[in-house]
Order: structure tokens, then C-alpha cells, then sequence
């Protein structure tokens, strides 16, 4: 199929060079509000033992605690959609940085439970509308073609937040506190939400310069002719087209399969899991759990250039969805939960590296709709992965109090390789879901 430019001079190249060489540095001024939107919410899973201690309560209790922070989440994908679409990323990153901001310091702060569920509301409501904001960066400053690249990129840096959560966080718990650390996180939140402020444009227009869509490389044929058509939707229109797009819903399945269900392990329960199971210490615990976010990001970077190149989405999708499942198999059900530790590194690497699908789940999404209306697309594909962490959290929780022996280790609960299995296993069975989704996956390719 013949491609041709839209607008094809060296003027309107060195534009096209102007606006997205802009594009990206307010990509990456966008990314700094990102990473610590991933480091908040891993970073709970490393001091829960100590939370606990301190504040003397159980972990379904703290299971709770960290499931409020993606049930928040979870439910704010949708409004935050609608902030991308209708506000702009600048003004709602700006506004999340803050809010998250005065959530870190609140909970580092807090003297008694309550203070710490109000720390964890307002960083859940804060950082809850950075990520779609960022995305929606991406569909205004670039050309279209270079979504899935600019997606992958996201994945890829977003793990940088979250590696930092792991062993550095870890190191610096174990030297000045829990309550110090979250306190130092607040306060850089709020500088970058002042520096998001000052940088970050929402579309080139805001910047005199006209849309990178208008010298983009376009097939005569489209993969979705609303995606590419420029008429503005009013909101009630925007949702309509959302709900009404088959591709949606397998999507949304497979982003609950295979991203909420890692968040509980990684960003929960992995920790306490690698200390008590396996009796490692809280660094190497933490080791353990930085694989799987070395492998997501190198997966991030892989998958995609497989998908795109040699397998397609389609192949793709099942093939990450079964491996991710059976990884999560042998976590379960081998040993009656716990494998062979030398056998933890391939399952925990093979974990990061299949959830490296996010990207193409993004960009099969915008898509698959209306350009006007891919914030909100995102932000309900991305619900899926954030209602399983939370719902998901709170069960395993509740599984561990109640296989609970009443051993203690200074004042925190210890829990047995049976608590653990029995919940996991109710976390196999979320993974489950993102099989599924690949199997209903019917999405077009995209040919550019």
C-alpha cells in the first residue's frame, strides 16, 4: 500500500522536527511526575512489615491500607480520562503532584491509622491521573505512527519509579525510617509538580506550532477511521464511542490479568512473602522483587518489537498471556508455594518480561477509538488493571490473617507457606482473565 505525506517540504520537516523535538521534552517533564506515580505505589510493599509493627495492626488491616490506594486508583482511571481529554495532561499533572504530594507527607507524618489512611487517599487520588495525562501527551505531540514507541517508552521509564521503590527504598528504610523516607518523597512530589507547571504544554497549538498530525505518514486506508478524523466530540460523544468499541473489553480483561495481578505481588505481598518464606533479608527480598521490574522493562522493549515485526498482536497476546499464567502456576502450586529459591529468579523474570505487553494494550486501545476520546479509553482499560490490585489486596489479606498461627517477629505477624499459597492462588485465578481476553482479542492490526 503506498504511503505519502500529508505535507511533504523541508519546511514542514524541520516543523515536524520543531514540534516533536518540544514534544519530547515535555514527554520527559511528564515522566518525572510518572515515576513517582510507580514509586508510590510500590513502594508500601517494602516498609508494610515495619507500618505493621509501628502502628500494631493486622494485615488484613494492612491489606486494606495498601488496597485503598488502588481501589482509589482503580476508580479515578475514568474521571482522569475525562481530566486528559477536557482539562489537559499540564493542568491535571500539575494538580495530581500536588495532591500526592501532601499525601506522602501526611502519611509519613501521621501519629495513629486514620492519618495514614488519609496520607494514602489523597497520594491515590494525586498520582491517579498522571499516567493516562502522560499518554495523552504522546497522541498530541506525536505523530501517530510513533504511539506504540512512545508507549513502550512509558513502560520502560515507569520502571525506573519502581525500581527505586525496591532496593534503594529498602536500604534507605533500614536507615532512617520509613516515616523519614515517605516524608522526603512528598516534598520532591511537590517540586516537580511545580517544574510540570512551568514545562509542560498540553498540544503544540498552546505553543503557536501546528499538530505533528499534519505532516504524519497515512495509508489510504485507516486501521479506525475515527482515530484519524479531527472533529471535535462533545463528552457524551466521546463515552458513547468508547463503550460502543468491541476492542475495549478483551482489552480491559487482559490488562486486569496481567497488570493488576503482578501489582499484588510486587507491590505488596512479594516482600513479606521472599522475608518470611524464605527468610531473606529485607534487601534481598528486594532484589528478588527489582527482577521483575528489570524484566518488565527489558519486556517493554522486546515485546513489542516482536509483536510488531514478526508475531503480530494477536499471536502476541496469547502467547504472553499463557506464559504469564503458567509462571504463576509454578509460584503456586510448586512445592505447595514455595519453589526451589535458584527456581524463583526465571519465574520472577518471566513475570516482568510478559507484562513487557503493556505497550501494545495501550496503543491497541487509542486505536481502536477516537482521538478526542483516548484518554477516556485508557483510562477504563487501565481501570481493569487497578479494581483486580485492589480487590485483590484485600483478599489476600484476608487469607493471611486467617491461616495466621500467632507467631510474631517485633511486633509484626509471620505468616506460614500455606497462608501464602492459599493467597496467591486466589491471585492465579485473576490471571486467569487475561487469557481470556487474548482468546476475544480481534484487533486490526495497525500497518503504517
Amino acid at each position: 500500500m503506498k504511503k505519502k505525506f500529508l505535507i511533504a517540504s523541508d519546511e514542514s520537516l524541520k516543523g515536524l522536527n520543531k514540534v516533536q523535538l518540544l514534544g519530547w521534552i515535555i514527554w520527559a517533564t511528564a515522566m518525572c511526575a510518572q515515576l513517582f506515580n510507580m514509586f508510590h505505589r510500590i513502594a508500601i510493599s517494602v516498609a508494610i512489615d515495619r507500618v505493621m509493627a509501628d502502628m500494631k495492626i493486622t494485615a488484613q488491616i494492612a491489606g486494606n491500607l495498601i488496597a485503598l490506594h488502588f481501589f482509589i486508583y482503580a476508580f479515578m482511571q475514568f474521571p482522569s480520562g475525562v481530566f486528559a481529554d477536557s482539562l489537559g495532561p499540564r493542568r491535571t499533572i500539575f494538580t495530581g503532584s500536588l495532591i500526592s504530594g501532601i499525601g506522602a507527607l501526611i502519611f509519613g507524618l501521621g501519629p495513629t491509622l486514620p492519618f495514614l489512611y488519609l496520607g494514602r487517599i489523597l497520594v491515590a487520588l494525586g498520582v491517579s491521573v498522571i499516567f493516562v495525562s502522560v499518554l495523552k501527551i504522546g497522541t498530541e505531540w506525536f505523530e501517530a505512527r510513533k504511539f506504540p514507541l512512545v508507549a513502550s517508552l512509558v513502560t520502560i521509564v515507569s520502571s525506573a519509579g519502581s525500581l527505586i521503590a525496591t532496593s534503594p527504598l529498602a536500604a534507605l528504610v533500614n536507615r532512617f525510617g520509613w516515616r523519614l523516607s515517605f516524608e522526603a518523597v512528598g516534598l520532591s512530589s511537590l517540586v516537580i509538580g511545580v517544574i510540570c507547571w512551568i514545562v509542560i504544554r498540553d498540544n503544540p497549538t498552546q505553543k503557536g506550532l501546528p499538530s505533528p498530525r499534519a505532516y504524519q505518514l497515512t495509508n489510504s486506508s485507516s486501521y479506525n477511521s475515527g482515530s484519524q478524523s479531527s472533529e471535535q466530540l462533545k463528552l457524551i460523544s466521546r463515552i458513547k464511542s468508547v463503550l460502543s468499541t468491541r476492542q475495549i473489553y478483551p482489552l480491559f480483561l487482559m490488562a486486569l490479568g496481567i497488570y493488576g495481578t503482578v501489582l499484588v505481588f510486587q507491590g505488596a505481598w512479594g516482600v513479606p512473602y521472599l522475608m518470611q518464606v524464605y527468610n531473606l533479608s529485607r534487601k534481598g527480598a528486594a532484589n528478588y522483587v527489582l527482577l521483575i521490574l528489570i524484566s518488565q522493562t527489558i519486556g517493554s522493549m522486546l515485546v513489542p518489537l516482536l509483536t510488531e515485526k514478526f508475531l503480530g498482536r494477536k499471536r502476541m497476546a496469547l502467547i504472553c498471556s499463557f506464559g504469564y499464567a503458567l509462571s504463576w502456576a509454578l509460584l503456586v502450586f510448586w512445592n505447595n508455594g514455595k519453589p526451589p529459591l535458584q527456581a524463583l529468579i526465571p519465574i520472577l523474570v518471566s513475570f516482568g518480561f510478559f507484562v513487557g505487553y503493556l505497550p501494545i494494550i495501550y496503543s491497541s486501545t487509542t486505536d481502536s477509538v477516537h482521538k478526542e476520546a483516548s484518554g477516556i479509553a485508557l483510562g477504563i482499560v487501565n481501570f481493569g488493571s487497578f479494581v483486580s490490585a485492589a480487590v485483590l489486596q484485600i483478599l489476600v489479606g484476608k487469607m493471611l490473617d486467617l491461616k495466621w498461627e500467632g507467631v510474631m517477629n517485633q511486633g509484626a505477624r509471620i505468616f506460614s507457606k500455606g497462608a501464602y499459597q492459599l493467597g496467591f492462588a486466589l491471585v492465579f485465578v485473576a490471571v486467569l482473565t487475561t487469557i481470556i481476553g487474548s482468546i476475544l482479542f480481534t484487533t486490526k492490526e495497525k500497518k503504517y
